[in-house]
């Protein structure tokens, strides 16, 4: 698997950006799967707001497929890693937020708000300080604890929008 990032102490600590993860609308069945389900989500998350390879490691399956899987994009988890290496690299205060998520059965559905500023470098452009706010929505099928495929969207027509605007 690709290396992901190395420690940057101006990033959160794994137990805050798990935290800052956690959905602000949960719709779940009162059980131990949900509550499973649940922590996986917010541990995923986690690591698309601090590039932990602690909480990588622990979500995502060896197996993982992606279902929508961007071109040029490596299937499986070491593509997975390197768009979260891609991810800080362009946008070093990058954050996801769960606006609302539902947990069902093996499933976790989460509907996403991504912030950050893009202050680094993204397929050969510098960024000029543009601040970046869109949506993204995931659909994840988890087995024996760990993510196993995604089916993933991102409005990158408003990305694409916000990075051409100067600072």
């Amino acid at each position: 698997m690709a290396a992901l990032l190395p420690a940057d102490p101006s990033r959160l600590h794994d137990a805050a950006a798990v935290a800052f993860a956690r959905p602000d609308v949960l719709v779940s069945s009162d059980d131990g799967a949900a509550s499973m389900l649940a922590e996986l989500a917010a541990t995923y998350y986690g690591f698309w707001n601090n590039g932990s390879t602690a909480l990588f490691e622990a979500t995502v399956s060896p197996g993982y497929t992606d279902r929508t899987l961007p071109a040029g994009r490596q299937q499986g988890p070491s593509g997975l890693a390197d768009a979260g290496a891609a991810f800080f690299t362009a946008f070093p205060d990058g954050r996801v937020k769960v606006l609302q998520q539902m947990l069902v059965r093996d499933r976790i559905v989460s509907h996403l708000r991504v912030t950050g500023t893009f202050t680094g470098s993204r397929r050969g452009r510098e960024g000029a300080g543009q601040a970046i706010d869109y949506l993204a929505t995931d659909i994840m099928r988890v087995a024996d604890g760990l993510i196993v495929e995604n089916w993933h969207v991102e409005d990158h027509e408003t990305l694409h929008r916000q990075l051409a605007v100067s600072a």
